[in-house]
């Protein structure tokens, strides 16, 4: 239960960093890394979400940080697809 909780707020702590970071252009690799990193989590949260039926709420706080993970990897494809 204790990891269920960590890596919900992780992902969504990694997830809004990577998204704060894309604001600077300068630092968009390490924007990739934090989302990647939001996304490991999120994925660990949804795992054990789905294995323990661990339902706290309406939804697994693990979407959210997968959302915010993958927005900076969805921006950047779109940049590179209208050039």
């Amino acid at each position: 239960m204790k990891l269920f909780k960590i890596s919900g707020y992780l992902s969504i702590s990694f997830g809004l960093f990577s998204c704060l970071i894309l604001l600077f252009p300068n630092f968009v690799f390490f924007s990739l890394i934090f989302s990647f990193l939001g996304f490991i989590f999120s994925v660990i949260n949804t795992f054990l979400n789905a294995k323990y039926e661990i339902n706290k709420g309406w939804f697994s706080i693990g979407y959210i940080g997968m959302l915010l993970s993958s927005i900076p990897i969805l921006i950047l494809f779109s940049l590179f697809s209208f050039q």
